[in-house]
């Protein structure tokens, strides 16, 4: 069985301004709701989980009621600091998705790409601090993160390893396979429609992309 993961960000209209690129990954809640309905029609074929980054607002306003509708749970991955900020996750809002039995993840202290940290900074944004400020938000332990932009090196997986995460995700894109570190996922985007989606999910994207992730990937396991 072919397992993808969806990682969305941010859901209708955002409630902050957003940072240069941002935009794109913002997708309309029929998107969303699109998606989980052709999983369901496609779930001889292909296991879809998700996951949302950035810890928006958008996360328990517009998409947990879309998942409550079809089932489904997710990993909300969130900032550190941005908790309680205007547009973004509160603490309450965080143990709301608890009590929907949703996860909570670290998506660093703030948006910042750690493959371009110093070592104290790096050692800031995986660390035990950031980790256990989430964590006392949410109310319940935090055992995965989600890379930033998914830009990483060997430096940064040696540096989650360390800090005993349990799960670490990517944004390499593809099916991914018990075992895989980090597990890649796939970001949707506002100029996607559902063929697109099906196409991901099927495994039906271009050869090109598909070369392009491998290179991709190869590449930043060797930094």
């Amino acid at each position: 069985m072919r397992r993808v993961i969806l990682n969305f960000h941010g859901i209708g209209t955002p409630g902050r301004p957003l940072e240069p690129g941002e935009a794109e990954y913002w997708v309309a809640p029929e998107l969303l709701g699109e998606t989980l309905a052709l999983a369901e029609r496609l779930s001889d074929h292909v296991t879809l989980d998700l996951t949302f980054d950035d810890g928006n607002d958008s996360d328990l306003e517009l998409a947990a009621p879309i998942l409550s509708r079809f089932r489904k749970k997710a990993h909300f991955f969130v900032l550190a600091n941005r908790i309680d900020a205007p547009g973004s996750l509160s603490t309450q809002a965080l143990r709301e998705l608890v009590a929907r039995g949703h996860e909570i993840g670290s998506h660093g202290a703030g948006h910042v790409d750690w493959s371009a940290c110093s070592l104290e900074s790096l050692q800031n944004e995986v660390g035990p601090e950031t980790r256990d400020r989430i964590s006392a938000s949410a109310g319940v332990p935090v055992r995965a993160a989600a890379i930033p932009f998914g830009r990483y090196n060997r430096r940064v997986l040696k540096a989650l390893r360390l800090a005993g995460y349990q799960l670490v995700y990517s944004s390499d894109g593809g099916a991914w396979r018990p075992g895989q570190y980090p597990i890649p996922r796939t970001s949707p985007r506002s100029d996607m429609d559902m063929q697109d989606i099906e196409a991901i999910l099927l495994g039906r994207e271009p050869i090109r992309r598909k070369l392009r992730r491998y290179v991709s990937r190869a590449m930043r396991a060797r930094m």
